[in-house]
C-alpha cells in the first residue's frame, strides 16, 4: 500500500501549491483593480491580462501558415497594390526601393577562383572575360532572356524587385524554348503571386501551402501554377493548373525561382508584402492629406454671395444676368450653384448665405504629416529625408539619412542578387557549356562548378552630397589599408576597377601620343649606384 499512499501525498502536495497560486493569482487581480501597488498577476508586465492597457490585447498564437493564412495575405496584396497605385508615400517607398537598389541594373562580373580550378591568374583573367562576354550577350537582348521577349536582364531585375515588394513574393519560371537568331533557349518567365496557388483553389494540405509543394524537411519541391487568375475566367479558355518541379531531376538544377520580399518565421512558404506593416497609418494619411488639398481647394474658391435687401426691385435682372462674361461656376440658370475662382453668386428674395471660413491652409498640416512620415519610414527603414528627398537638415543629418538608408539599400541588392541575379546566371553558364560555348574543365564537379559561377554583382553607385570629401575618405581609407580601389570604385561609381583602369591607360597613352601633355615622370627609374671614388 506503500505506493498510493505515496501518490496520495504528491496530490495533496499539488493540490495545496494549486490553492496557494490561485489565491495569489486573485489577491493581485484585487490589488490591480483597486489600482493600489502596481501588481500583476504576472512576472512580466507584458503578459498580464488584466491591466487595463493590455486586457485587450490577446492575439492568437499560431504557425506560420495560420498567423498568414490566404484570405488575409490576399487582402493584404490588395490593398498594397492600390497604396502602389493611389497612395503617394507608398509609392515613393517601392520607387525609392527600386531606383537605388536596381538603378540601370546589377552589372554581373565574373570572378573565377584560380586555385580552387587549378588555373594560373592570368588564365582565370582570361577566363572571367568570356564568362563575362556570354552572360552580356545574354543579359542586354530582351529575346535571349525575356520570355515574353520585352524586358532585358536589368530591366526584369527592377520587375522583379517591385513586384516581390508589393505583392509579398514572384515567381520565375526558366522554360526551355529555341527561337530564331538566338544562341541561348533559357528564357526567364516573371509568374505573379496571384498565379500560384492550390490546383482548383483546394484546401492546404500537409505537403502544400497555396500552391507549394514541399517535403518532408520543408524544402520546396514543387509550385502549382494557374494557366490564368483565379476568378478571371476568358472566353474559350479554362482554368488549369500545371506543376513546375523546383529542382531538375537528374541535374538538380534550380528550375524555379522564388523570390520573397522578406522571410520572417521558419517554416514561411509564401512573402508578405512590404508595406503590410503600414497599410493602416497609410490610408489614414492619404485620406487626411486629401481632405487638406480639397479643404485648401475650396478655400482658393470661395464664392461671393450677394444679399437683396427689401428696396432692392424685383423686376430688375439680377447681377449675374447683367454681366458680359459669366466666370465659370456662377451659372445659376438652371437652379444649380457651384463654386468657382472669383465667382458671385446672387441669390434670391428672403435668402441669407451661411459664411463659413475654411481657414485653410491649415498651419498644422506639415507638422503632423511628417510625424506621421516619420514613423511609416522608421517601419520601412527609410528615413524621413530619403523617403521624401527633402534634405532639409545640416550637412551632417543628411549624410547620415543617406547611409542609413544605403545600409537597406545594400541588404535589398544582396538579397535580390541571391534569390534571381545569381541563379539565372548559372543557368546561362550551365547551357552555355552543354552548347560549347566555352570550355570549363571540371565543370560537372560541384565544387568547381561553384568556383566557376563565382562573380561579383556591382550597382548603381551611392553617390554624394559632396563628392571632394568622399574622394578624399577614399583615398584616406586605401592608404590606410582598410579598402582597396576595386571596392571603392564600385562603390563610388558602379563601375568595375579593372574597367576603370583599362580604359583610363587608354586615354593616358592616346594623350602621351598626341603630346597632348608632357611626359610625367614615373618615379619607376632604377636610381643610380653611387661611385666609390666621388664618395
Amino acid at each position: 500500500m506503500w505506493p498510493f499512499r505515496k501518490q496520495e501525498a504528491a496530490a495533496e502536495q499539488l493540490m495545496a501549491e494549486a490553492i496557494r497560486v490561485a489565491r495569489a493569482t486573485a489577491d493581485d487581480r484585487k490589488i490591480v483593480a483597486q489600482g493600489g501597488g502596481g501588481g500583476v498577476e504576472t512576472r512580466w508586465r507584458g503578459a498580464s491580462r488584466v491591466l487595463r492597457s493590455m486586457a485587450s490585447w490577446i492575439p492568437g498564437l499560431g504557425s506560420p501558415r495560420r498567423d498568414f493564412n490566404k484570405s488575409e495575405r490576399r487582402m493584404l496584396v490588395a490593398r498594397s497594390r492600390d497604396a502602389m497605385r493611389n497612395h503617394l508615400i507608398a509609392r515613393a517607398a517601392i520607387m525609392r526601393l527600386r531606383t537605388n537598389v536596381v538603378g540601370t541594373g546589377l552589372v554581373c562580373r565574373a570572378q573565377v577562383d584560380f586555385e580552387a580550378v587549378g588555373i594560373t591568374e592570368d588564365e582565370a583573367e582570361q577566363l572571367n572575360a568570356q564568362l563575362d562576354r556570354l552572360w552580356s550577350m545574354y543579359a542586354d537582348d530582351p529575346r535571349e532572356c525575356d520570355a515574353e521577349a520585352t524586358l532585358n536582364h536589368y530591366q526584369l531585375q527592377a520587375l522583379v524587385l517591385v513586384s516581390s515588394l508589393v505583392a509579398g513574393d514572384v515567381f520565375v519560371a526558366s522554360p526551355d524554348q529555341e527561337r530564331p537568331g538566338c544562341i541561348f533557349s533559357t528564357r526567364l518567365q516573371l509568374i505573379e503571386s496571384d498565379r500560384v496557388g492550390n490546383p482548383n483553389s483546394g484546401m492546404d494540405r500537409v505537403d502544400m501551402v497555396e500552391g507549394v509543394e514541399f517535403d518532408a524537411v520543408g524544402a520546396p519541391v514543387a509550385y502549382h501554377v494557374c494557366a490564368g487568375y483565379p476568378g478571371e475566367h476568358l472566353a474559350g479558355k479554362a482554368l488549369t493548373w500545371e506543376r513546375l518541379s523546383v529542382f531538375g531531376a537528374e541535374t538538380g538544377r534550380r528550375r524555379v525561382l522564388h523570390v520573397m520580399a522578406d522571410k520572417e518565421r521558419p517554416g514561411q512558404k509564401r512573402g508578405a508584402p512590404y508595406l503590410s506593416p503600414v497599410l493602416e497609418p497609410l490610408q489614414k494619411l492619404e485620406r487626411y492629406s486629401s481632405a487638406e488639398l480639397m479643404a485648401a481647394v475650396i478655400s482658393a474658391m470661395f464664392t461671393v454671395f450677394i444679399k437683396k435687401g427689401s428696396e432692392f426691385d424685383r423686376g430688375n435682372l439680377p447681377m449675374s444676368a447683367l454681366a458680359d462674361e459669366r466666370p465659370e461656376g456662377d451659372d445659376t440658370s438652371d437652379g444649380a450653384i457651384s463654386l468657382g475662382e472669383g465667382a458671385i453668386v446672387d441669390l434670391g428674395p428672403g435668402e441669407e448665405p451661411m459664411v463659413a471660413n475654411p481657414s485653410r491652409p491649415n498651419a498644422q498640416f506639415d507638422p503632423f504629416f511628417t510625424a506621421v512620415v516619420k514613423e511609416i519610414g522608421a517601419a520601412l527603414e527609410l528615413p524621413l529625408d530619403e523617403l521624401l528627398l527633402h534634405y532639409s537638415s545640416s550637412y551632417s543629418a543628411a549624410r547620415a539619412a543617406m547611409l542609413q538608408a544605403w545600409r537597406f539599400y545594400s541588404l535589398r541588392r544582396w538579397w535580390l542578387a541571391c534569390d534571381f541575379c545569381q541563379p539565372s546566371r548559372e543557368l546561362i553558364i550551365d547551357e552555355a557549356v552543354a552548347r560549347g560555348l566555352i570550355n570549363l574543365p571540371g565543370y560537372s564537379e560541384p565544387a568547381k562548378r561553384k568556383a566557376y559561377c563565382q562573380a561579383i554583382w556591382i550597382g548603381p553607385a551611392r553617390g554624394a552630397i559632396d563628392e571632394l570629401k568622399e574622394a578624399k575618405a577614399a583615398r584616406e581609407r586605401i592608404d590606410i589599408g582598410v579598402s582597396n580601389e576595386t571596392l571603392e570604385t564600385a562603390s563610388m561609381t558602379g563601375e568595375p576597377w579593372q574597367q576603370v583602369i583599362r580604359q583610363r591607360v587608354r586615354e593616358v597613352e592616346f594623350r602621351r601620343a598626341n603630346s597632348m601633355q608632357p611626359l610625367p615622370k614615373s618615379g619607376l627609374e632604377t636610381p643610380p649606384e653611387p661611385n666609390p671614388q666621388e664618395e
